[in-house]
């Protein structure tokens, strides 16, 4: 156990305090090329240590930005905004979570050697009429947390993600953004050279063309760009908090059939293909996976100790801390959306496909009730495989019934990340929207 847990544990034992104490500590290393330089670089160290207390009842918090900080402040802070808040329930039991996984490319983690800066700095060089900005970083963090009569619990991760932003001019602009993540560099950046990358760029590269007249079309395939946003607005209502608080319409729908026939929602906290995999969330409980949706139908919702102690229902380990420390909130780990065989994974032959590439102001959508109107860029592709720009187009829905309307995917996963939350989700034929410009 570090210095600076043991040493508030001591404190809070002589205030006759019960307490739990989670650190993390953060290095971040960036780089930023475009056209083939490098315009910035960056390495910073970050961290924090949250403290929180039970005593007579009350519950308390206090957090600094500091990791493995020992400051017996943090420990009176806390118990004085215990005094001040109204009685909470007891303090949990301290659980004994597994041995944590082996990750990162090193003992260390993932880094940005000057081989990972060279491969970049190349990838970022473009074709005349396309802009490819590519940021990099390589981000290391250790988790530490304690609770007084128990032995030190810990775990490492890394991750690299790698940021492409590619503008094509020609009679107008087209612009496309792409995150891609892994647990090393060398797996990121030859995704990135063999298909990703090439692939924005054809993309932007059409969306620079000039505008279709017509708007005709006789499938529409959300890409898993504007999918993966779509689905991140209504997780809320899939956490057991939301839930008892009566703002879930899926509150009481146990059982019954919430996404189309053979589509499975799964939160893995432990996937292999999840780059910040955790043997247990920022509460200490054991993480696992947690099969929300199956075959359509909802089975569970995510929980962490205080919403499934208040629903009287469902296992917790999805309490998870904001980059600042904040206390722990209900959210996904590594959340995916699986397409069964079921559903077609090809267009339908003899169809024009409307294929929505880039969304713009899903957060400003209502993620209650899933309704959202949102602008977004799409193509227009023929048959014969020719690809047309369709313009600025709106899309609105809404979500809940889209997922209940899927008719196939693409097989094409995207993933969208807030913090330690990752969501993925492959291109879904969808049916039931409204496209106009």
């Amino acid at each position: 156990m570090s210095d600076g847990i043991r040493a508030l544990i001591a404190e809070a034992a002589r205030q006759a305090a019960d307490c739990e104490v989670w650190t993390a500590h953060r290095e971040t290393e960036e780089v930023v090329c475009r056209g083939g330089a490098v315009e910035r670089r960056s390495d910073v160290e970050s961290g924090v240590t949250a403290v929180t207390v039970w005593r007579d009842g009350g519950e308390g918090y206090a957090v600094r930005a500091l990791p493995d900080s020992g400051d017996p402040a943090l420990v009176r802070s806390a118990l004085e905004a215990a005094r001040a808040l109204p009685g909470r329930l007891p303090p949990p039991p301290a659980p004994a979570p597994p041995a944590p996984p082996t990750t990162g490319e090193t003992a260390t983690g993932p880094a940005l050697d000057d081989k990972t800066v060279h491969a970049v700095r190349e990838l970022s060089t473009a074709a005349p009429g396309l802009d490819v900005e590519l940021r990099v970083k390589a981000e290391r963090s250790t988790v530490r947390l304690g609770r007084p009569g128990h032995g030190p619990r810990g775990y490492r991760t890394g991750m690299v993600q790698l940021q492409a932003r590619v503008t094509a001019s020609a009679s107008g602009t087209g612009f496309v953004a792409h995150q891609m993540y892994g647990r090393t560099a060398e797996d990121v950046l030859a995704r990135a050279a063999g298909a990703d990358l090439p692939e924005i760029c054809a993309l932007a590269t059409v969306l620079a063309g000039p505008p279709t007249d017509a708007l005709e079309y006789d499938d529409v395939l959300l890409t898993g760009w504007v999918a993966v946003k779509l689905l991140s607005l209504v997780l809320p209502a899939f956490q057991w908090d939301t839930a008892v608080e009566g703002r879930s319409p899926l509150a009481g729908r146990w059982g019954e059939r919430v996404c189309a026939d053979g589509v499975d929602l799964v939160d893995d906290p432990t996937c292999a293909d999840h780059p910040l995999a955790a043997p247990w969330d920022d509460e200490g409980t054991p993480t696992r996976a947690v099969e929300l949706v199956r075959d359509g139908r909802l089975r569970a919702f995510l929980g962490h100790r205080r919403s499934t102690r208040s629903a009287g229902a469902g296992q917790a380990g999805s309490g998870w801390r904001g980059a600042a420390g904040e206390m722990p909130r209900v959210q996904p780990s590594h959340l995916s959306l699986r397409a069964g065989h079921a559903l077609g994974d090809v267009p339908r032959p003899g169809r024009r496909l409307l294929r929505v590439v880039q969304a713009n102001g899903v957060h400003t959508s209502n993620g209650i009730t899933g309704d959202f109107s949102i602008g977004a860029n799409a193509l227009l592709e023929e048959p014969d495989g020719a690809r047309r720009n369709a313009g600025n187009v709106t899309v609105a829905g809404n979500v809940f019934d889209l997922l209940r309307h899927i008719e196939g995917h693409n097989g094409t996963v995207r993933t969208n990340r807030s913090h330690t939350s990752f969501v993925a989700c492959p291109g879904l034929w969808v049916r039931g929207l409204t496209i106009g410009r």
